[in-house]
Protein backbone atom coordinates (compact mmCIF):
# COMPACT_ATOMS: atom_id res chain seq x y z
CA UNK A 1 0.00 0.00 0.00
CA UNK A 2 3.06 2.33 1.13
CA UNK A 3 4.54 1.68 -2.57
CA UNK A 4 1.74 2.27 -4.25
CA UNK A 5 1.08 6.04 -2.60
CA UNK A 6 4.47 6.74 -3.05
CA UNK A 7 4.59 5.75 -6.70
CA UNK A 8 1.38 7.88 -7.17
CA UNK A 9 3.01 10.75 -4.97
CA UNK A 10 5.93 10.95 -7.49
CA UNK A 11 3.60 10.42 -10.33
CA UNK A 12 1.88 13.59 -9.56
CA UNK A 13 4.90 15.78 -8.65
CA UNK A 14 6.29 14.94 -12.08
CA UNK A 15 2.69 15.61 -13.44
CA UNK A 16 2.47 18.84 -11.90
CA UNK A 17 6.16 19.77 -13.18
CA UNK A 18 5.38 19.46 -16.44
CA UNK A 19 1.72 21.36 -15.86
CA UNK A 20 4.38 24.16 -14.77
CA UNK A 21 6.30 23.97 -17.61
CA UNK A 22 3.44 24.56 -20.55
CA UNK A 23 1.69 26.72 -17.94
CA UNK A 24 2.23 29.70 -20.61
CA UNK A 25 1.35 28.01 -23.74
CA UNK A 26 -2.08 26.48 -22.22
CA UNK A 27 -2.80 29.95 -21.20
CA UNK A 28 -1.59 31.35 -24.50
CA UNK A 29 -3.85 29.01 -26.10
CA UNK A 30 -7.01 29.49 -23.97
CA UNK A 31 -6.39 32.85 -24.42
CA UNK A 32 -6.33 32.63 -28.81
CA UNK A 33 -9.05 30.48 -28.34
CA UNK A 34 -11.26 32.34 -26.10
CA UNK A 35 -10.74 35.46 -28.45
CA UNK A 36 -11.58 33.26 -32.08
CA UNK A 37 -14.56 31.85 -30.05
CA UNK A 38 -16.05 35.66 -28.87
CA UNK A 39 -15.19 36.73 -32.67
CA UNK A 40 -16.99 33.52 -33.77
CA UNK A 41 -19.99 34.11 -31.84
CA UNK A 42 -20.42 37.91 -33.58
CA UNK A 43 -19.03 36.86 -36.76
CA UNK A 44 -19.57 33.80 -38.56
CA UNK A 45 -18.27 33.35 -42.15
CA UNK A 46 -19.90 32.27 -45.19
CA UNK A 47 -18.17 30.50 -47.63
CA UNK A 48 -20.15 30.43 -51.18
CA UNK A 49 -18.86 26.49 -52.33
CA UNK A 50 -21.26 27.80 -56.14
CA UNK A 51 -20.71 30.47 -58.62
CA UNK A 52 -23.93 32.00 -57.74
CA UNK A 53 -24.31 35.83 -57.08
CA UNK A 54 -24.70 35.57 -53.38
CA UNK A 55 -27.69 38.02 -52.21
CA UNK A 56 -27.77 38.23 -48.00
CA UNK A 57 -30.98 39.02 -45.74
CA UNK A 58 -28.61 41.20 -43.38
CA UNK A 59 -32.12 41.91 -40.85
CA UNK A 60 -32.71 38.40 -38.87
CA UNK A 61 -35.54 37.15 -38.73
CA UNK A 62 -37.22 36.95 -42.46
CA UNK A 63 -37.34 35.42 -44.70
CA UNK A 64 -35.89 32.89 -42.76
CA UNK A 65 -34.43 31.38 -46.05
CA UNK A 66 -31.17 29.74 -47.56
CA UNK A 67 -31.33 28.24 -50.65
CA UNK A 68 -30.32 28.49 -54.32
CA UNK A 69 -32.86 30.51 -56.02
CA UNK A 70 -34.14 29.76 -59.46
CA UNK A 71 -35.45 32.67 -60.97
CA UNK A 72 -36.79 33.46 -64.60
CA UNK A 73 -34.22 33.52 -67.68
CA UNK A 74 -32.52 30.01 -66.59
CA UNK A 75 -30.53 32.90 -64.28
CA UNK A 76 -29.88 31.61 -59.70
CA UNK A 77 -28.62 33.56 -56.82
CA UNK A 78 -27.96 31.93 -53.93
CA UNK A 79 -29.99 33.46 -51.11
CA UNK A 80 -29.09 33.40 -47.38
CA UNK A 81 -30.70 34.75 -43.96
CA UNK A 82 -28.39 34.99 -41.74
CA UNK A 83 -28.23 38.10 -39.85
CA UNK A 84 -26.24 41.30 -39.11
CA UNK A 85 -23.60 38.98 -37.19
CA UNK A 86 -21.95 37.61 -40.34
CA UNK A 87 -18.41 38.22 -42.11
CA UNK A 88 -19.04 38.39 -45.17
CA UNK A 89 -17.02 37.79 -48.86
CA UNK A 90 -18.28 38.18 -52.44
CA UNK A 91 -21.64 39.78 -51.66
CA UNK A 92 -23.96 40.94 -54.35
CA UNK A 93 -26.88 42.11 -52.54
CA UNK A 94 -28.11 43.30 -49.21
CA UNK A 95 -31.51 43.07 -48.09
CA UNK A 96 -33.30 44.73 -45.14
CA UNK A 97 -36.50 44.11 -43.77
CA UNK A 98 -38.07 47.39 -42.46
CA UNK A 99 -39.52 46.26 -39.37
CA UNK A 100 -35.81 44.66 -38.00
CA UNK A 101 -33.59 47.45 -39.29
CA UNK A 102 -30.96 48.85 -37.07
CA UNK A 103 -29.29 51.81 -39.03
CA UNK A 104 -26.47 51.66 -36.40
CA UNK A 105 -25.51 48.29 -37.46
CA UNK A 106 -25.16 48.40 -41.24
CA UNK A 107 -23.12 46.41 -43.95
CA UNK A 108 -20.76 49.77 -44.40
CA UNK A 109 -19.46 51.12 -46.22
CA UNK A 110 -22.46 51.43 -48.50
CA UNK A 111 -20.26 51.20 -52.07
CA UNK A 112 -23.68 52.01 -54.29
CA UNK A 113 -21.62 51.44 -57.22
CA UNK A 114 -20.87 48.12 -56.60
CA UNK A 115 -23.53 46.61 -54.22
CA UNK A 116 -27.50 46.44 -54.67
CA UNK A 117 -29.41 47.53 -51.91
CA UNK A 118 -33.07 45.94 -51.38
CA UNK A 119 -35.83 46.93 -48.97
CA UNK A 120 -39.20 45.18 -48.34
CA UNK A 121 -41.90 46.68 -46.00
CA UNK A 122 -45.30 46.12 -45.34
CA UNK A 123 -46.05 48.07 -42.52
CA UNK A 124 -46.61 51.67 -42.00
CA UNK A 125 -43.33 53.18 -41.21
CA UNK A 126 -44.70 53.40 -37.11
CA UNK A 127 -42.21 51.12 -36.06
CA UNK A 128 -39.16 52.34 -38.15
CA UNK A 129 -39.50 55.76 -38.34
CA UNK A 130 -36.23 56.64 -40.00
CA UNK A 131 -38.15 55.38 -43.58
CA UNK A 132 -40.02 58.38 -43.40
CA UNK A 133 -36.95 60.26 -44.54
CA UNK A 134 -36.57 60.33 -48.34
CA UNK A 135 -33.04 60.30 -47.75
CA UNK A 136 -32.78 57.26 -46.19
CA UNK A 137 -34.95 55.58 -48.78
CA UNK A 138 -32.18 56.58 -51.17
CA UNK A 139 -29.66 54.31 -49.49
CA UNK A 140 -31.55 51.90 -51.12
CA UNK A 141 -32.16 50.76 -55.03
CA UNK A 142 -34.86 48.53 -54.92
CA UNK A 143 -37.97 48.05 -52.59
CA UNK A 144 -40.95 45.94 -52.12
CA UNK A 145 -43.81 47.59 -50.37
CA UNK A 146 -47.38 48.45 -50.51
CA UNK A 147 -47.24 51.12 -52.62
CA UNK A 148 -48.02 50.91 -56.30
CA UNK A 149 -44.70 52.68 -57.20
CA UNK A 150 -42.83 50.16 -55.28
CA UNK A 151 -40.64 47.61 -57.47
CA UNK A 152 -42.41 45.06 -55.85
CA UNK A 153 -45.49 46.45 -55.05
CA UNK A 154 -48.52 44.55 -52.70
CA UNK A 155 -51.44 47.27 -51.75
CA UNK A 156 -53.59 44.60 -51.84
CA UNK A 157 -51.89 42.44 -49.46
CA UNK A 158 -54.73 42.06 -46.69
CA UNK A 159 -57.21 40.95 -49.42
CA UNK A 160 -57.41 37.26 -48.53
CA UNK A 161 -58.70 36.47 -51.84
CA UNK A 162 -60.48 38.24 -54.47
CA UNK A 163 -63.49 36.22 -54.20
CA UNK A 164 -63.76 37.46 -50.49
CA UNK A 165 -65.58 40.44 -51.98
CA UNK A 166 -68.25 38.98 -53.42
CA UNK A 167 -68.25 35.72 -51.44
CA UNK A 168 -72.01 36.13 -49.43
CA UNK A 169 -71.03 33.17 -46.41
CA UNK A 170 -70.70 35.79 -43.58
CA UNK A 171 -73.55 38.42 -44.97
CA UNK A 172 -76.49 39.39 -43.32
CA UNK A 173 -79.43 40.73 -45.01
CA UNK A 174 -80.33 44.05 -44.58
CA UNK A 175 -83.89 43.48 -43.17
CA UNK A 176 -81.75 41.03 -40.24
CA UNK A 177 -79.56 43.75 -39.43
CA UNK A 178 -82.50 46.20 -39.11
CA UNK A 179 -84.00 43.46 -36.69
CA UNK A 180 -80.92 43.32 -34.29
CA UNK A 181 -80.69 47.05 -33.69
CA UNK A 182 -82.36 45.85 -30.73
CA UNK A 183 -79.84 44.14 -29.27
CA UNK A 184 -76.92 46.07 -30.80
CA UNK A 185 -75.48 49.31 -31.88
CA UNK A 186 -75.63 50.48 -35.56
CA UNK A 187 -71.93 50.81 -35.37
CA UNK A 188 -68.68 47.92 -34.35
CA UNK A 189 -65.43 49.82 -33.03
CA UNK A 190 -62.67 47.47 -32.00
CA UNK A 191 -59.34 48.58 -31.05
CA UNK A 192 -56.56 47.57 -28.46
CA UNK A 193 -53.96 50.08 -30.01
CA UNK A 194 -55.08 53.30 -28.32
CA UNK A 195 -52.71 55.98 -29.21
CA UNK A 196 -52.27 56.04 -33.03
CA UNK A 197 -50.75 59.01 -35.23
CA UNK A 198 -54.23 59.51 -36.81
CA UNK A 199 -55.81 59.90 -33.54
CA UNK A 200 -58.66 57.46 -34.10
CA UNK A 201 -59.76 57.37 -30.48
CA UNK A 202 -60.47 60.79 -30.32
CA UNK A 203 -62.66 61.03 -33.25
CA UNK A 204 -64.88 57.93 -32.10
CA UNK A 205 -65.04 59.52 -28.85
CA UNK A 206 -67.05 62.24 -30.79
CA UNK A 207 -68.94 60.76 -32.98
CA UNK A 208 -70.50 58.66 -30.06
CA UNK A 209 -72.22 61.78 -28.68
CA UNK A 210 -74.50 61.50 -32.14
CA UNK A 211 -74.73 58.34 -32.83
CA UNK A 212 -74.33 54.79 -31.16
CA UNK A 213 -71.13 52.96 -31.32
CA UNK A 214 -70.39 49.21 -29.93
CA UNK A 215 -66.77 49.56 -28.67
CA UNK A 216 -64.93 46.33 -27.86
CA UNK A 217 -61.46 46.19 -27.25
CA UNK A 218 -59.17 47.97 -25.19
CA UNK A 219 -60.10 51.27 -26.34
CA UNK A 220 -63.27 53.35 -25.71
CA UNK A 221 -64.64 49.80 -24.20
CA UNK A 222 -68.48 49.81 -23.34
CA UNK A 223 -69.05 46.07 -24.32
CA UNK A 224 -67.92 43.18 -23.34
CA UNK A 225 -67.32 40.52 -25.97
CA UNK A 226 -69.21 37.59 -25.75
CA UNK A 227 -67.16 35.04 -23.57
CA UNK A 228 -66.44 32.82 -26.37
CA UNK A 229 -64.22 35.50 -28.16
CA UNK A 230 -62.30 37.09 -24.78
CA UNK A 231 -59.35 34.74 -24.74
CA UNK A 232 -56.59 36.12 -27.11
CA UNK A 233 -59.47 37.42 -29.47
CA UNK A 234 -57.03 39.45 -31.35
CA UNK A 235 -55.39 36.55 -32.91
CA UNK A 236 -58.76 35.10 -33.93
CA UNK A 237 -60.14 37.93 -35.68
CA UNK A 238 -60.06 35.99 -38.74
CA UNK A 239 -62.01 32.93 -38.01
CA UNK A 240 -65.66 32.24 -38.57
CA UNK A 241 -67.65 32.69 -35.47
CA UNK A 242 -66.10 36.14 -35.10
CA UNK A 243 -66.64 37.06 -38.94
CA UNK A 244 -70.32 35.99 -38.01
CA UNK A 245 -70.09 38.32 -35.04
CA UNK A 246 -68.66 41.22 -36.72
CA UNK A 247 -71.38 40.80 -40.06
CA UNK A 248 -74.32 41.43 -38.00
CA UNK A 249 -73.55 45.67 -37.98
CA UNK A 250 -74.35 47.63 -40.32
CA UNK A 251 -71.16 49.79 -39.91
CA UNK A 252 -67.57 49.26 -38.73
CA UNK A 253 -65.29 51.57 -37.96
CA UNK A 254 -62.00 51.20 -39.89
CA UNK A 255 -59.34 53.75 -39.45
CA UNK A 256 -55.80 52.92 -40.18
CA UNK A 257 -53.17 53.97 -37.24
CA UNK A 258 -51.34 55.43 -40.17
CA UNK A 259 -52.24 57.64 -43.07
CA UNK A 260 -49.74 56.70 -46.20
CA UNK A 261 -50.60 56.27 -49.58
CA UNK A 262 -51.46 52.50 -50.77
CA UNK A 263 -51.49 51.27 -47.13
CA UNK A 264 -54.83 49.53 -46.35
CA UNK A 265 -54.92 46.68 -43.92
CA UNK A 266 -57.04 44.45 -42.70
CA UNK A 267 -59.17 46.64 -41.02
CA UNK A 268 -61.20 47.64 -44.29
CA UNK A 269 -60.99 44.38 -46.04
CA UNK A 270 -62.08 42.47 -43.16
CA UNK A 271 -65.15 44.96 -43.65
CA UNK A 272 -65.49 44.34 -47.21
CA UNK A 273 -65.55 40.44 -45.98
CA UNK A 274 -68.31 39.95 -44.60
CA UNK A 275 -70.56 42.86 -45.64
CA UNK A 276 -70.82 45.56 -43.53
CA UNK A 277 -70.06 49.33 -44.23
CA UNK A 278 -66.86 50.28 -43.26
CA UNK A 279 -66.50 53.98 -42.13
CA UNK A 280 -62.96 54.34 -43.49
CA UNK A 281 -59.97 56.83 -42.79
CA UNK A 282 -56.44 56.24 -43.71
CA UNK A 283 -55.10 55.94 -47.13
CA UNK A 284 -55.42 59.04 -49.82
CA UNK A 285 -55.84 56.59 -52.29
CA UNK A 286 -58.80 53.78 -50.79
CA UNK A 287 -61.03 55.03 -53.49
CA UNK A 288 -58.52 53.82 -56.24
CA UNK A 289 -59.32 50.24 -54.36
CA UNK A 290 -63.10 50.40 -53.35
CA UNK A 291 -65.33 47.38 -55.14
CA UNK A 292 -67.50 50.07 -56.48
CA UNK A 293 -67.75 53.76 -56.03
CA UNK A 294 -70.09 53.64 -52.82
CA UNK A 295 -67.94 50.83 -50.88
CA UNK A 296 -67.48 52.78 -47.75
CA UNK A 297 -68.20 55.63 -46.16
CA UNK A 298 -65.01 57.87 -46.10
CA UNK A 299 -64.40 60.93 -43.38
CA UNK A 300 -62.73 62.86 -45.84
CA UNK A 301 -66.32 63.01 -47.48
CA UNK A 302 -67.82 64.22 -43.86
CA UNK A 303 -65.74 66.92 -42.27
CA UNK A 304 -66.93 66.33 -38.76
CA UNK A 305 -68.15 63.34 -36.78
CA UNK A 306 -71.56 65.62 -36.35
CA UNK A 307 -71.56 65.80 -40.37
CA UNK A 308 -71.60 62.25 -40.55
CA UNK A 309 -73.54 61.04 -37.99
CA UNK A 310 -76.41 62.87 -40.10
CA UNK A 311 -75.52 60.91 -43.25
CA UNK A 312 -75.23 57.94 -41.32
CA UNK A 313 -78.74 58.84 -39.80
CA UNK A 314 -80.15 58.87 -43.31
CA UNK A 315 -78.56 55.54 -44.60
CA UNK A 316 -79.84 53.65 -41.05
CA UNK A 317 -83.59 55.13 -42.29
CA UNK A 318 -83.23 54.15 -46.47
CA UNK A 319 -82.73 50.82 -46.66
CA UNK A 320 -81.97 51.65 -50.43
CA UNK A 321 -79.55 54.22 -49.98
CA UNK A 322 -78.00 51.79 -47.82
CA UNK A 323 -77.46 49.01 -49.81
CA UNK A 324 -75.95 51.31 -52.65
CA UNK A 325 -72.91 50.82 -50.03
CA UNK A 326 -73.42 46.79 -51.01
CA UNK A 327 -73.25 46.41 -54.36
CA UNK A 328 -69.93 44.12 -54.37
CA UNK A 329 -72.68 41.75 -51.73
CA UNK A 330 -75.92 42.22 -53.26
CA UNK A 331 -75.43 42.09 -56.54
CA UNK A 332 -71.77 40.40 -56.78
CA UNK A 333 -70.49 43.49 -58.89
CA UNK A 334 -66.90 44.96 -58.82
CA UNK A 335 -67.07 47.69 -60.97
CA UNK A 336 -63.69 49.02 -60.14
CA UNK A 337 -61.33 47.95 -62.94
CA UNK A 338 -58.47 49.44 -61.71
CA UNK A 339 -58.99 46.83 -58.80
CA UNK A 340 -59.94 43.68 -61.09
CA UNK A 341 -56.24 44.33 -63.25
CA UNK A 342 -53.96 45.05 -59.70
CA UNK A 343 -55.31 41.68 -58.86
CA UNK A 344 -55.16 39.70 -62.34
CA UNK A 345 -51.99 41.26 -63.00
CA UNK A 346 -50.55 40.79 -59.79
CA UNK A 347 -52.24 38.13 -58.25
CA UNK A 348 -49.46 36.79 -56.00
CA UNK A 349 -49.08 39.93 -53.66
CA UNK A 350 -51.59 38.64 -50.94
CA UNK A 351 -48.90 35.72 -50.05
CA UNK A 352 -46.09 36.90 -48.56
CA UNK A 353 -43.81 34.12 -49.58
CA UNK A 354 -44.58 34.31 -53.14
CA UNK A 355 -43.93 37.89 -52.87
CA UNK A 356 -40.98 37.61 -51.03
CA UNK A 357 -39.73 35.09 -53.80
CA UNK A 358 -40.73 37.67 -56.24
CA UNK A 359 -38.43 40.43 -54.67
CA UNK A 360 -35.52 37.97 -54.46
CA UNK A 361 -35.95 37.26 -58.26
CA UNK A 362 -36.03 40.80 -59.13
CA UNK A 363 -32.46 41.62 -57.00
CA UNK A 364 -31.17 38.16 -58.54
CA UNK A 365 -32.15 39.84 -61.87
CA UNK A 366 -30.36 43.18 -61.47
CA UNK A 367 -26.96 41.40 -60.12
CA UNK A 368 -26.90 39.20 -63.77
CA UNK A 369 -27.62 43.00 -65.41
CA UNK A 370 -24.93 44.42 -64.00
CA UNK A 371 -22.45 42.02 -64.44
CA UNK A 372 -23.43 41.95 -67.94
CA UNK A 373 -23.36 45.95 -68.03
CA UNK A 374 -26.85 46.53 -68.67
CA UNK A 375 -28.06 47.88 -65.64
CA UNK A 376 -27.82 51.11 -64.28
CA UNK A 377 -27.50 52.60 -60.52
CA UNK A 378 -31.31 52.96 -59.28
CA UNK A 379 -32.63 54.17 -56.27
CA UNK A 380 -35.73 54.19 -54.07
CA UNK A 381 -38.02 57.17 -53.93
CA UNK A 382 -40.63 58.78 -51.72
CA UNK A 383 -43.20 57.51 -53.99
CA UNK A 384 -41.92 54.41 -52.83
CA UNK A 385 -43.40 54.43 -49.25
CA UNK A 386 -45.32 58.29 -48.73
CA UNK A 387 -46.54 58.39 -45.44
CA UNK A 388 -47.50 62.86 -45.05
CA UNK A 389 -47.10 64.26 -41.74
CA UNK A 390 -49.83 62.50 -39.56
CA UNK A 391 -53.58 64.04 -39.79
CA UNK A 392 -55.74 63.42 -37.77
CA UNK A 393 -59.14 61.77 -38.26
CA UNK A 394 -60.56 64.24 -36.28
CA UNK A 395 -59.89 67.42 -37.48
CA UNK A 396 -58.69 66.10 -41.28
CA UNK A 397 -55.26 68.39 -40.68
CA UNK A 398 -52.10 67.80 -39.01
CA UNK A 399 -52.47 68.46 -35.15
CA UNK A 400 -49.09 69.79 -34.43
CA UNK A 401 -49.54 68.89 -30.49
CA UNK A 402 -50.59 65.17 -31.81
CA UNK A 403 -46.83 63.06 -30.31
CA UNK A 404 -46.39 61.32 -33.31
CA UNK A 405 -46.08 64.65 -35.52
CA UNK A 406 -42.88 65.32 -33.21
CA UNK A 407 -41.80 61.68 -33.01
CA UNK A 408 -41.66 61.84 -37.15
CA UNK A 409 -39.17 64.97 -37.02
CA UNK A 410 -36.99 64.03 -34.38
CA UNK A 411 -36.21 60.27 -36.73
CA UNK A 412 -36.76 62.04 -40.20
CA UNK A 413 -33.73 64.77 -38.46
CA UNK A 414 -31.95 61.19 -36.88
CA UNK A 415 -32.15 59.14 -40.27
CA UNK A 416 -30.66 62.69 -42.40
CA UNK A 417 -27.99 62.28 -40.54
CA UNK A 418 -27.19 58.52 -40.65
CA UNK A 419 -27.99 59.21 -44.31
CA UNK A 420 -25.07 62.03 -44.10
CA UNK A 421 -22.82 60.07 -42.11
CA UNK A 422 -22.78 56.86 -44.71
CA UNK A 423 -22.43 58.52 -47.91
CA UNK A 424 -19.35 61.01 -46.45
CA UNK A 425 -17.52 58.47 -45.15
CA UNK A 426 -17.89 55.71 -47.07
Amino acid sequence: MFYVMTVMFCGCKKLLKITLWNLFWIVSFLTLATIYWNYNENYSEVVNASENPLIIWWTDGFPGSAETKYCSNNIKCDVFTIGNKTKLHNVAAYLFYGSSINFDNLPLPRRPKDLIWGLYHEESPRNTEELLSENVLQLFNFSATYSRYSDVHFPLQYLNSFEDITDTTYFVKTKDKDELLNEIAPIMYLQSDCETSTERDLYVQELMKFIKIDSYGACLNNKHLPSKFKRDYLNNLNEELFLKFIARYKFVISIENGVCEDYITEKFWRAIKVGSVPIYFGSPSIRDWLPNNKSAVLLEDFPSPKVMSEHLYKLLKNNYLYEEYLEHKIMQKISNRKLVEEFRSNPTQIDTLKTTNKFECLICEKIHDKIKGKSAVNVVTKKHYNCPKPISALTLKVNPNNNWVFSRDFAIEKANNIYNKIMNEH
